[in-house]
């Protein structure tokens, strides 16, 4: 029993020592200006272990720079190194069709390419030109604890397949014109130009990505639906704050976020409802539920949130949802104005939505 017990002691000791030789990255680490690679990947975690290197990667016309890890210790950037002009996302038709809720898109991959043909895939699309608008988005995040305080995100980019129009139907004055012409002038949904009740809601979530050059590629209008300000920044965030720490080190998660038909909203005046669409020919469409499946350790949760955060009487019950208990760590706000949320059976929910949100 005593030499099980010293054996084990030994063990913990090693192992704890093995781990503390690990080069732990810090947000004083991060430098948008530079793409961060480790065994060949874009970084996922937050250490280097003992003897590995960490490779910034600026552009083909200029040699990476190698950061050894010696015994916890990383090697400092040299002070004469920069990078001003690193390598650009490149949104890669998969020439694949998808559908979703009833519309047809294609796949896209956000990658980072290189002229060999050799690329590393950061999330993907599934894209609808027809209506332009996000059907969902995959991606995977991993296990990390790194402070992202002093991130500033950048402006959205057009990139890829998409209508320039699409970017413009995102502004402050041509959403409130938007809201006036479809609903009245008396509509009191967004009040002014000033007045950000819908935003730019992220499908793939920036902060599931560990460094600054990999969250500035979700910052594209391919990744992004109008979403109302409540969900954006209440309970959907609730929920991919959730899913963001659910992965250990280590390991991760697979996230698909989508979104199902389109928001209806009353008239001022007549009182009839009216679908809520950013372009003409019914194009850009306020979703009416953001969706989010997550697989980890081969169970899988399911979120639905509704897509509005207005004072309307909430609506209590969905046909793509059956509503179920929660996982720990989630207690979604049940003010309207967080945007409605639930828990949904994964089963039944697949049966409903269809193959493309089958994880498990």
């Amino acid at each position: 029993m005593l030499s099980n017990i010293i054996f084990c002691l030994c063990t913990l000791i090693i192992t704890n020592a093995v781990s503390a030789q690990n080069c732990r990255l810090t947000e004083a680490d991060m430098n948008r200006n530079w793409i961060f690679i480790h065994n060949n990947d874009i970084l996922r975690t937050d250490y280097i272990p003992d003897g590995d290197t960490l490779t910034l990667y600026c552009n083909e016309r200029t040699p990476p720079v190698d950061l050894s890890c010696t015994r916890g210790v990383l090697q400092p950037m040299p002070a004469d190194v920069t990078c001003t002009d690193r390598l650009k996302l490149t949104v890669e038709p998969k020439n694949v069709a998808c559908s979703a809720s009833g519309k047809t898109g294609m796949l896209y991959d956000m990658t980072y390419k290189w002229s060999t043909g050799y690329s590393i895939v950061l999330y993907s699309v599934c894209y609808s030109t027809p209506s332009e608008t996000v059907l969902y988005s995959t991606h995977k995040t991993y296990g990390f604890n790194l402070p992202t305080s002093k991130y500033q995100a950048p402006t959205f980019r057009q990139l890829g397949h998409m209508n320039g129009a699409r970017a413009k139907s995102f502004g402050a004055e041509e959403v409130f014109s938007t809201f006036n012409r479809l609903l009245g002038p008396q509509q009191t949904y967004v009040k002014s130009n000033r007045d950000f009740a819908v935003q730019r809601g992220h499908m793939a979530n920036a902060q599931d990505f560990i460094t600054y050059d990999q969250m500035d590629t979700t910052y594209l209008l391919m990744n992004v639906v109008p979403m109302s300000r409540g969900c954006n920044i209440r309970n959907w965030k609730h929920a991919e704050n959730w899913i963001h720490k659910l992965p250990s080190p280590n390991t991760y998660a697979t996230v698909l976020s989508g979104t199902h038909d389109v928001l209806q909203l009353q008239h001022s005046q007549t009182h009839l409802l009216v679908p809520m669409y950013f372009m003409a020919g019914e194009k850009n469409p306020m979703p009416l539920w953001l969706y989010k499946v997550v697989k980890y350790n081969n169970k899988c949760h399911v979120f639905v949130t509704l897509n509005d955060h207005s004072k309307r009487p909430a609506i209590t019950d969905t046909d793509i949802c059956e509503p179920t208990q929660c996982p720990s760590g989630i207690d979604f706000n049940k003010d309207p104005e967080a945007c409605i949320s639930y828990c949904c059976d994964y089963q039944h929910f697949v049966k409903e939505m269809g193959n493309h949100v089958k994880l498990c």
